[in-house]
């Protein structure tokens, strides 16, 4: 894959990395995702502004920015939720409303009610229900969904958990059990995102081993994140944005303290980088901690 760094007056310049050739070639030639010129926004706010990339098949790419920078919008924008104000979106070929049912969307864990009283086995289950069915063709549909959720639960190892009340469940459990609603319908493209967001290290890892035997398997995954080492270690692009694209390419080659400064600007000023990637340490100004 090609690192692109965009330059101070956001326009963009290409330096051939050392990565996989032949995923280079790929990314070029048949890109599972393709945005070119995305300016998108809500209102009259501007969210995300020339957005240019292409990701190819079985890549794990980390979404990396601060809170506002356009991350959530990037994503809603890939699975249809957001139209594009300009430039163009394609996912799989086609437009997003046209691949959605080939799209799995993970959302932040803080926009799911876990007080609702629903079991597991039903909230895997609604990853595959369409909101046109009829209910006859819902009560239908209980019974022929039944091997892909049990699939989905086996798979991300909640199969235990099936009949629990959401409510009841850890973080790092509800977040499997968000994945499993994701890839119920067996999507090509993964959607996620913060899905580390909360989690301890250990349970964060268990969920990282999960996305890269995904991408071992052909999944190609857009992941939002603020865990840079976890990007520098697992992922095999990092797309680094504030409204508009700072860098993009190979976590070795992209995140450099020079991009990740004007990515995070005041929030993350102090790096250090180690034989597992980078660490940061808090800006202090007049006494305050800030961080994001």
């Amino acid at each position: 894959m090609p690192l692109q760094i965009e330059s101070p007056s956001h326009l963009p310049q290409s330096i051939q990395g050392a990565g996989d050739g032949s995923r280079t070639q790929q990314a070029r030639q048949a890109p599972v995702i393709r945005v070119e010129g995305l300016t998108a926004g809500y209102g009259r706010r501007v969210a995300l502004e020339g957005i240019t990339f292409a990701v190819g098949q079985g890549e794990l790419v980390g979404l990396v920015g601060p809170n506002g920078s356009g991350k959530s919008t990037l994503i809603k924008t890939l699975i249809g939720l957001r139209p594009p104000w300009r430039g163009l979106v394609e996912v799989l070929g086609g437009t997003p409303a046209q691949s959605r049912g080939r799209i799995g969307y993970m959302p932040q864990v803080e926009s799911v009610d876990w007080a609702f009283p629903i079991t597991v086995r039903e909230v895997v289950a609604m990853g595959l229900y369409r909101p046109r069915w009829g209910w006859a063709r819902l009560r239908g549909f209980r019974d022929a969904s039944r091997p892909a959720v049990e699939g989905a639960m086996e798979r991300l190892g909640i199969g235990h958990l099936a009949a629990r009340q959401t409510g009841e469940l850890s973080l790092g459990q509800q977040r499997r059990v968000l994945l499993a609603r994701t890839l119920v319908k067996d999507p090509q493209v993964l959607l996620l995102d913060e899905p580390a967001a909360g989690l301890d290290v250990a349970v964060e890892h268990d969920l990282m081993e999960v996305l890269v035997e995904l991408a071992r398997q052909g999944k190609t995954m857009i992941v939002a994140t603020h865990d840079l080492t976890s990007v520098y270690e697992f992922y095999s692009a990092s797309l680094c944005i504030n409204r508009h694209m700072l860098a993009y390419g190979p976590p070795r080659e992209a995140l450099t303290e020079d991009v990740l400064v004007r990515t995070f600007g005041r929030h993350l000023l102090v790096f250090h980088r180690g034989e597992h990637g980078y660490t940061a340490e808090p800006h202090v100004h007049h006494g305050v901690h800030e961080h994001d």
